[in-house]
């Protein structure tokens, strides 16, 4: 009976998956083309170096996304730089990260079905990535030329080999959470930072638990920090960093005396043609920042010191650091999310409305506190430990904050379209989180009314025995 209504529900996922891809087919069938911008020029640029060449993997855009690019990049005229957005017939590269978020987010709907444990539990779980891919703010990106498809495709990947690993306890989807992370941190710098957190939370678990796998989890740790250290080399060698910490200077730091007086402290050199780059971007005027003979000292000292000194100024602020972020990314989640279904250039409109950007940041925040109180109730009852994987959207809700923190720090700019992922991957964690949490409360109440029917069946059949 239990084989037959399973495979009852694999039939009705199937008929989900249909109907999943037949609006994909629907949704696909006019664009003929993608998207790009002046960074989707430097993606093909730098995707057409030999992978014999050193600066292929210390370029100015990461690794795994020059060789996607490199794979499914069709487009071979030559590039010019765009004065905002336009599009180009590169249909090659839309196919690629179209069937590759296929891809990521079938196998993300597969494991949360598999690790359900109910009938309408594995319903719910399966058909709820399905359409959390279909949203505008993840399914725009598979015709736009930049690293946003991938990393959410790689993100869902990450997700889904992480679930089936401590759901199943199989050393091959571990091998597979190795490789997702290397590709996910190669894809975006940030993304390796988010990888990081992860693995002190997992160091902290092993302390904490004695239920996991202690070798199989510190190695995950260890190797999830050695993704981050080769994303930082390789985002050092090309220098990744240098154009959004000008960016950062422009129009945080020069702007506010206090903070040029911190700076100033720990041996920024001040100049008259650097406070001229007040409120200016990193390639304002002819990329003043990087080419103007009066800022050749303050580049050295940016090469040797910038870095540090400003991850010190964001430690030693950190009332400023946390409510002026929350602020601007509050406006920056209905940013993202309110955009026209195939129009990038969209992002770029004016920020919502005060009232919108209230109720985002109330959205996001509500849901981490309700989410952190939902922890604490899962590890009291010992859900945690006899069902590790509801850990996964667990740390994706409560790594959302830090994520959007970093995003906004990071860069001055653009800060709507980097922050992306981390505003993907709160909703999803939420509603899976909260899914799973359902399941098991279907699966505990069946047990209880199976047992309290065989207990009536047998009451009674003992009463019949007890007749005469």
């Amino acid at each position: 009976m239990r084989r037959a209504r399973g495979f009852q529900d694999w039939i009705v996922c199937g008929s989900i998956y249909a109907g999943f891809l037949f609006w994909h087919a629907i949704l696909y069938s006019e664009i003929g083309g993608v998207y790009i911008n002046s960074d989707s020029f430097s993606y093909y640029r730098w995707s057409r170096l030999p992978l014999t060449d050193f600066q292929f993997w210390g370029a100015a855009r990461p690794p795994v996304t020059l060789l996607f690019y490199k794979l499914f990049g069709g487009y071979d005229e030559p590039l010019d730089v765009p004065p905002s957005w336009a599009r180009i017939e590169d249909v090659t590269l839309l196919h690629g990260q179209i069937v590759f978020s296929l891809a990521a987010f079938s196998l993300l709907a597969f494991a949360c079905a598999r690790s359900a444990r109910t009938s309408t539990g594995r319903i719910f779980l399966f058909a709820f990535p399905l359409l959390f891919s279909l949203i505008p703010m993840i399914v725009r990106w598979n015709f736009t030329a930049l690293s946003e498809s991938l990393t959410l495709s790689f993100f869902a990947i990450f997700v889904a080999v992480w679930i089936l690993f401590l759901s199943t306890r199989r050393s091959y989807w571990l091998a597979g959470v190795a490789m997702a992370a290397l590709c996910w941190g190669g894809t975006r710098d940030l993304n390796a930072w988010m990888l990081l957190m992860i693995a002190g939370i997992i160091m902290a678990a092993v302390v904490v638990s004695t239920r996991l796998p202690r070798v199989s989890m510190m190695a995950l740790s260890v190797w999830l920090i050695s993704v981050f250290a080769l994303s930082n080399a390789s985002a050092n060698a090309g220098n990744r960093w240098v154009f959004s910490f000008f960016n950062v200077m422009g129009q945080r730091i020069l702007p506010v005396p206090e903070h040029i007086a911190y700076f100033a402290d720990r041996g920024m050199p001040i100049s008259s043609a650097l406070l001229e780059r007040t409120g200016k971007w990193g390639d304002d005027d002819d990329n003043a920042f990087y080419h103007a003979p009066d800022l050749e000292q303050f580049r050295i000292w940016t090469a040797d010191n910038g870095k540090a000194v400003y991850m010190r100024f964001l430690i030693s602020r950190p009332i400023w650091s946390t409510i002026t972020p929350a602020l601007e990314v509050s406006s920056d989640f209905f940013t993202i999310a309110r955009t026209p279904l195939v129009d990038p250039v969209r992002y770029l409109s004016p920020r919502p409305s005060p009232s919108h950007s209230q109720v985002a940041l109330i959205c996001f925040l509500t849901g981490n506190i309700v989410t952190v109180c939902l922890a604490f109730v899962l590890w009291r009852r010992g859900w945690l430990h006899r069902f590790p994987h509801l850990a996964v959207p667990l740390i994706m809700v409560l790594l959302s904050v830090p994520h959007a923190w970093l995003a906004w720090h990071g860069d001055a700019m653009g800060i709507a379209r980097h922050s992306l992922t981390a505003f993907a991957q709160f909703p999803l964690g939420f509603v899976l989180l909260w899914l799973y949490v359902l399941d098991h409360w279907w699966a505990r109440r069946s047990v209880r009314t199976a047992t309290a029917r065989r207990r009536t069946d047998q009451r009674a059949l003992e009463e019949s025995r007890g007749s005469p």
